[in-house]
């Protein structure tokens, strides 16, 4: 068969086909219809009940999977939620640090305080007013609106599957001021200014009594702070009673024999919403420095309300991700404790650690009742027993709350520490120990609860030595929630399953009667031979073609492997015939296309090498001029300052010659020699100062920041007037009427202008120009904040005008300059800050810059 050809092949099959069917058909087909019979009425009945079986358990399987998978999927949310609020709390936090020593950089008076005090503000959500139901016994809105109306949406039939949509909900906002307080105190503690809406009345705040609810005593702890370290308070508040944990009504005070006062109680979200709130701030302090010397202290007190905004606004299993209000009845909310475990934030305000403001100490925490019995026999004030008493002792759900701390005092503070009936604290610990977030799950208040922990990263102040930063966050979520979707899934497949067992039941009584009339019909039917050979012959000439066709298709799949360029493909071949003379071709082909490709890429592999070289060899180019860039600024800088400090030598010069005439003469007193002092240290702190500003102009700026123009500007000309006054060149500013601010690097835009301020300098002395004048103009034109530099120089010759950014290039004589400033320039201002620079005008009158920024 392997040498013939494909029409001889075709022939014997066919005549095969007409002899083996007459010879075996007939008692084959009559022995397998009557098995047949036989074998289905018995495997039938089985494999329904097997069937029946399978589906069940498989459903169940798939349920089960499914509840676990979803209360996964919940965790690993709830977690990252933790996660993201925790990070947005630290972020937050330390944009009050950079308040703090942006603040504590300029001149401080009370006006300024004002201003900045003013100018920070942010949003805050805040609910409608809320009345108590006495038919309901509910709090409920007072102006309701009406819902909406519904907005028809047309839906496209590609789009209809699992169409899903949530409307933004309007919440009523209000703006408030970010801090409480703003003061500048010196070393004493006496406040200079200040602006506050606790307290506006001047204070000596070294004296406890003069601090915010008398619980403040941070002055001798600031005295070791250094330049630009940050003190940061714990959260200080007066604490907020309430003796009703849960919904506040009348019918609980009743019960309680105390008076319905819910404004006098504990705000509590939904529970009692016109409650007291609970009202701290966070402390931040730093010393202020005037002529490198420490002259007092600047203090923020942040409001806490926008930290607990954070959490007090989270929904974290409903339909809407942000709430005005919280329904701590669901248990589903956020809430944040410090690094030590204190509740900082809550939507019980009264959970909230607070101080009693007439003593200035921590109110009395929730205790166990074992824990509060030792309270009790030791005779001692409660912050002095629980200073020396362990932390997280044995915390177990087998201990009880101390409810007469609640009844009597209504005083039921949330710390962990001490909190010894809630082994969540302890979980909660243990979770963010490094710095990390995590969650469990916890049988409380007779549900199954997943409670998240994750680190709130700010590490300031008493903070930096903590892992958990400021503290942490949390939330607790109803687990039941997670999979009540899943279960009311089971619900359904379990009806649906009974229904189609029901009916399957009928469809295979119903198929084994047609199945039987069948056989018998197909038993009639085999006599008919001539219709059994036609179906054989078609049969086999199917798979003939099929024979034929996946010859070709291998070809096909070397032609689609060539395309992917696998070029190693080869087909085997098996046959002498007309396909495996074609298939001999193909793989002499792919070996010939092979070699060639190989052939292709070593030319590749040479060529990337090259280029690989010029770029290592374009780069180490542009390393030299940046280095030839630095020296040059270098001599600048060198050269200002000798021109900086010639004046002030001179009159050091100057005291000296004084002393030794008075000491000559027999006039030397003490007193003059205290002034002849003063003076000389004066002019040296000066000359001093000097290496500062140059110093500080030179270092470069790691991030971009917001800067002004004008005092970028105002710096550049302070650096050179000296140099351009000797040199008889006179140097103006034309400022603007307000002030312009741009992003970017601040440090490198001075230096950038630096460059072609020298540059028109250095022209102007070439050309011996007389009353040389440089001017410096910044303004806003058409969307775009423009700075022009003009000079009287003669201008630039019209061949030089494009070449001018080139490096390199140069028109000074040798030696005197090295054709990089204006390039270095155009770097700075169009590669680093993404403006444009470029050659407004040069004429015989003289030569104008322009530098242009987009408006932020």
């Amino acid at each position: 068969m392997k040498n013939l050809s494909i029409k001889i092949k075709l022939i014997i099959i066919f005549v095969l086909i007409k002899i083996v069917p007459l010879l075996i058909i007939s008692y084959i087909a009559y022995q397998g219809v009557i098995q047949l019979d036989k074998y289905i009425h018995n495997s039938t009945d089985y494999l329904f009940k097997e069937s029946k079986n399978i589906i069940n358990q498989t459903a169940k399987a798939s349920i089960d999977d499914s509840i676990k998978f979803l209360d996964k999927k919940s965790q690993l949310s709830l977690e990252r939620l933790s996660y993201e609020i925790a990070n947005n709390v630290a972020q937050f936090l330390y944009q009050r640090d950079e308040d703090l020593l942006f603040l504590s950089k300029v001149d401080l008076n009370q006006e300024l305080l004002e201003k900045f005090y003013n100018s920070k503000q942010r949003e805050i959500i805040v609910h409608g007013e809320y009345i108590y139901n006495e038919n309901t016994k509910v709090w409920v809105l007072k102006n309701k609106k009406d819902s909406q109306e519904e907005i028809k949406r047309t839906i496209l039939e590609d789009n209809k599957r699992e169409f899903h949509f949530t409307d933004a909900k309007n919440f009523k906002k209000k703006k408030i001021p970010i801090y409480k307080e703003i003061s500048f105190f010196n070393l004493k503690g006496e406040e200079l200014y200040k602006i506050s809406s606790i307290d506006n009345k001047l204070k000596n705040i070294s004296l406890q009594k003069n601090t915010y609810v008398n619980a403040e005593n941070y002055f001798q702890e600031i005295q070791k702070l250094k330049k630009d370290e940050i003190y940061v308070s714990n959260v200080i508040g007066e604490y907020v009673k309430s003796k009703i944990i849960g919904k506040y009504t009348k019918e609980r005070t009743d019960k309680l024999n105390i008076e319905f006062e819910p404004e006098k109680s504990a705000y509590a979200g939904k529970e009692n919403p016109i409650g007291k709130k609970f009202e701290g701030i966070i402390r931040f302090i730093t010393p202020v420095y005037k002529n490198n010397k420490k002259v007092g202290f600047l203090s923020l007190a942040l409001d806490h309300e926008h930290i607990m905004q954070f959490t007090d606004t989270v929904n974290p299993t409903g339909k809407e991700p942000v709430q005005d209000i919280t329904d701590a009845s669901s248990g589903n909310y956020a809430f944040m404790w410090d690094y030590k475990g204190r509740n900082i934030s809550h939507v019980r305000d009264f959970f909230i650690v607070g101080y009693d403001k007439t003593t200035g100490k921590e109110v009395m925490p929730w205790l166990s009742e074992s824990l509060a019995k030792k309270y009790e026999d030791s005779k001692l004030e409660i912050n002095e027993f629980l200073s020396s008493y362990p932390t997280f002792e044995n915390q177990t759900l087998t201990k009880k709350p101390n409810i007469q701390q609640v009844i009597k005092e209504g005083n039921v503070g949330l710390d962990c520490r001490y909190l010894n009936f809630a082994p969540q604290c302890h979980g909660w610990m243990e979770v963010t120990k490094n710095g990390g977030y995590g969650s469990f799950i916890i049988y409380w208040s007779n549900v199954w609860k997943l409670s998240t922990a994750a680190t709130i990263p700010y590490y300031t102040g008493q903070y930096t030595s903590s892992k958990r930063g400021f503290g942490f966050v949390t939330i607790g979520a109803n687990v039941d929630e997670f999979h009540a979707a899943a279960n009311e899934t089971k619900r359904s497949v379990t009806k649906i399953l009974n229904q189609q067992t029901d009916s399957m039941k009928e469809v295979v009584e119903q198929n084994g009667f047609e199945i039987h009339k069948f056989i018998i019909m197909l038993i009639n039917e085999l006599t008919i031979v001539t219709l059994i050979m036609v179906l054989i012959i078609i049969l086999i000439a199917l798979a003939l073609s099929s024979y034929i066709s996946k010859k070709i298709e291998k070809l096909l799949i070397g032609t689609t492997k060539f395309s992917k360029n696998e070029l190693d493909y080869r087909i085997e071949v098996t046959t002498n015939d007309e396909i495996g003379k074609l298939e001999k071709s193909f793989n002499t082909m792919a070996s010939k296309l092979e070699e060639h490709i190989k052939k292709e890429k070593e030319i590749n592999k040479t060529l990337k090498i090259k280029v690989e070289q010029e770029v290592a060899k374009q780069r180490k180019q542009e390393q030299i001029l940046i280095q030839q860039s630095k020296h040059a600024a270098m001599g600048e800088m060198i050269s200002n300052i000798a021109h900086q400090w010639r004046q002030p030598l001179n009159a050091v010069s100057l005291v000296i010659q004084n002393l030794k005439f008075s000491y000559y003469a027999g006039d030397l007193t003490k007193e003059s020699l205290d002034r002849s002092v003063e003076k000389a240290t004066m002019l040296t702190n000066s000359m001093s100062k000097t290496i500062d500003d140059f110093r500080d102009f030179f270092k470069p700026n790691k991030v971009k920041v917001e800067f002004s123009l004008q005092k970028s500007i105002n710096r550049v000309i302070s650096l050179v007037e000296a140099s351009f006054n000797s040199s008889d060149i006179r140097i103006e500013q034309e400022i603007p009427k307000k002030e312009l601010t741009i992003f970017g690097y601040e440090n490198e835009f001075s230096q950038a202008l630096l460059n072609i301020v020298n540059n028109a300098k250095d022209i102007i002395l070439e050309n011996d120009i007389k009353n040389g004048l440089i001017k410096i103009s910044s303004f806003e034109e058409k969307g775009l904040y423009v700075i022009e530099v003009s000079d009287n120089a003669n201008g630039i010759k019209k061949e030089n005008q494009e070449k001018i950014f080139n490096p390199y290039f140069t028109t000074k004589e040798e030696g005197k300059g090295t054709g990089i400033g204006l390039y270095m320039t155009k770097t700075i201002i169009e590669n680093n800050m993404e403006g444009k620079i470029f050659l407004k005008e040069s004429s015989s009158k003289g030569t104008i810059f322009r530098i242009e920024f987009k408006k932020l």
